[in-house]
């Protein structure tokens, strides 16, 4: 009987380690003002298409969240880089590069998509907010997406 309660309060106590983990994933998108949204898979396939990545190309994703737009382009033969703020998506993103044996093509890293090095980017990919997406045409672009399909936008630099 002992033993069968021990285990009932291991795992109550791992649900609530669950709750609090799942809160805080959450309570960091709410502070950071930019919260996780997954791409779907039809529209990654759409990004992607608009993109036309390149063999050999860089392709930059601010905010790439659970890496799903970095993998798809390094299977395109591009090198991918990320930038993500939420640890946890960082933490998943590294997991997903190691079993998808991707660790020389993709790379993520904690920062802001305002101090990410766009420099070394052939496609930068931003999957977020509207009021961010504006934000970020006025910071880099200076200018308007030259082609857009259910939302998703196409800039040229």
């Amino acid at each position: 009987m002992e033993i069968v309660i021990g285990v009932v309060l291991i795992l109550i106590t791992l649900l609530l380690l669950l709750v609090i983990l799942v809160g805080i994933f959450y309570f960091i998108d709410l502070f950071l003002d930019l919260p996780y949204v997954a791409t779907q898979k039809h529209k990654i396939e759409t990004i992607i298409k608009l993109a036309q990545i390149k063999k050999g190309e860089t392709v930059v994703d601010l905010g790439s969240g659970d890496g799903r737009l970095l993998f798809a382009s390094a299977q395109k033969g591009a090198k991918a880089v990320g930038y993500e703020l939420n640890p946890f998506l960082i933490a998943l993103t590294l997991i997903h590069t190691k079993l998808k044996g991707l660790g020389n093509e993709v790379w993520i890293e904690r920062k802001s998509l305002w101090r990410a090095d766009l420099k070394v980017a052939d496609v930068i990919f931003v999957y977020s907010l509207k009021k961010t997406i504006k934000k970020f045409e006025d910071f880099v672009f200076q200018k308007k997406y030259i082609r857009s399909v259910n939302g998703i936008y196409l800039y040229k630099i």
